[in-house]
């Protein structure tokens, strides 16, 4: 009973805290642009100044092009700093982690690469709170009822949780309706919830919308939010308009990845992504050269609020323009547009069960040693995992990865893995490709 009460105190504690973040960020969307710039550069070079004095590998990287914090004095100064890549923070994640930091207390999350690089990022408690009310942002901003909505999640993950005294009587009260869904459960089960559950708003990765919007169809049973979310994955022009179709409803996309929490978001009047300049510093680069507003160009981000493990000048493998359109809305936040992303295949089993691309990343995480890897379908019985090692491995490491493909996919397929020296991009980042239902095939199927 004590130990219920405590974490009641302790929800009532986490909750209080990110409603008055998210006070702060509704207010900092409808500033001017120019408020919103001085914000920017202020926290910009309060991070710089931090990582600087308490991050190894910063201190070193600024030593090496002789670039000390007080030579930050504008946006445009950050590029004195070099670019910092995935494969640089896979090997320096203990280096770049702040001194003054006590690991053990810090949040953890492995990103199962969504471009095949699997990451370790570490953040403090502090910014857990202002990362779920940047999550919310995009929410209430379009229409999201915070304490009144039913809200559901679905993510390949289960995650178990004690009730507590204060979780009890939210229920009782029809308040902070929220479920967490987990994607890997049977589709039909997973549609049989939501119709009895009554959504008003559904946050999903595309890919999983679209399988939930064919099957819907096929089951005779459907869901009609009033919301529809999406995030981390490129959602397509023809993505969104099934997914629009199916649920009647006009979706909002989000943009965003693990290390650096939500990145920019569409309002209603979907004139591009609204960038949350006032928690992430964005760049287009094109070709080593500062990128032309309105052309194309490689995604740097500097996230502004994790000072546990500070990412300056991140290349996050996406292509996006940076937009000098002022959104019809009103609001200060400035436009972008995602034009090249996470972009995967769907596979499909012997049994024709269908599995959105992601829940396979899934199986990498938390497994040591691998710095790149891709997934090849060959066959609806055959795959292939191609994989660079991050240094020498152990052949645990492969049986390990393969009985989590097994289990996962819990059919009789064959599991082959490739150790290559280095996988070769083209075109849009993919870490997996179907020769049997291509993402083109599955979208006009």
């Amino acid at each position: 009973m004590q130990y219920k009460f405590l974490k009641s105190v302790d929800s009532i504690y986490s909750w209080s805290n990110i409603v008055y973040n998210l006070q702060i960020l509704r207010r900092n969307a409808w500033l001017p642009y120019s408020e919103l710039k001085k914000i920017q550069l202020k926290k910009l070079r309060c991070i710089i100044k931090y990582a600087y004095e308490n991050v190894p590998f910063y201190h070193q990287r600024f030593k090496m092009v002789k670039v000390k914090p007080s030579h930050i004095k504008s946006l445009e100064d950050l590029r004195k700093i070099p670019v910092l890549t995935k494969s640089e923070v896979q090997m320096n994640t203990q280096l770049l982690i702040s001194r003054r930091m006590k690991k053990e207390l810090c949040r953890k999350e492995e990103t199962s690469g969504t471009t095949g690089i699997p990451l370790t990022i570490f953040s403090e408690k502090t910014a857990s709170y202002i990362m779920a009310a940047n999550k919310l942002r995009h929410n209430v901003e379009n229409g999201g009822r915070l304490f009144r909505d039913r809200y559901v999640l679905l993510l390949p993950i289960r995650k178990r949780s004690q009730t507590t005294v204060l979780g009890s009587l939210i229920k009782r009260l029809g308040i902070l309706r929220r479920r967490l869904m987990c994607t890997e459960d049977a589709i039909e089960d997973i549609i049989k919830r939501l119709a009895e559950f009554k959504p008003d708003a559904v946050d999903a990765l595309p890919s999983f919308l679209l399988l939930l919007a064919r099957e819907q169809e096929n089951k005779g049973m459907f869901i009609r939010p009033r919301l529809v979310f999406s995030s981390g994955e490129l959602l397509d022009a023809r993505s969104r308009k099934l997914i629009n179709t199916a649920f009647e409803t006009e979706m909002f996309d989000i943009y965003g990845c693990t290390e650096a929490g939500n990145i920019a978001w569409e309002c209603s009047e979907h004139a591009g992504y609204h960038t949350n300049m006032d928690l992430v510093v964005t760049e287009f680069v094109k070709e080593g050269e500062y990128g032309v507003v309105g052309e194309s160009g490689e995604i740097i981000l500097t996230p502004l609020w994790n000072y546990a493990m500070p990412l300056i000048r991140y290349k996050i493998g996406d292509i996006g323009i940076q937009s000098d359109e002022t959104c019809p809305c009103g609001r200060g936040l400035p436009l972008m547009k995602v034009l090249e992303g996470r972009s995967d295949d769907f596979i499909i089993l012997p049994s024709g069960r269908i599995i959105p691309p992601y829940v396979t990343s899934m199986y990498f995480s938390n497994i040591e040693g691998i710095a790149e890897y891709k997934i090849i379908q060959e066959t609806k019985q055959h795959f292939i995992i191609q994989i660079v090692p991050r240094e020498e491995y152990d052949d645990a490491l492969f049986l390990q990865l393969k009985g989590r493909f097994l289990k996962g996919f819990n059919e009789p397929v064959t599991i082959d893995i490739e150790v290559v020296d280095v996988i070769p991009r083209s075109g849009k980042l993919r870490r997996v490709v179907s020769k049997c239902l291509p993402r083109e095939k599955f979208l006009f199927s």
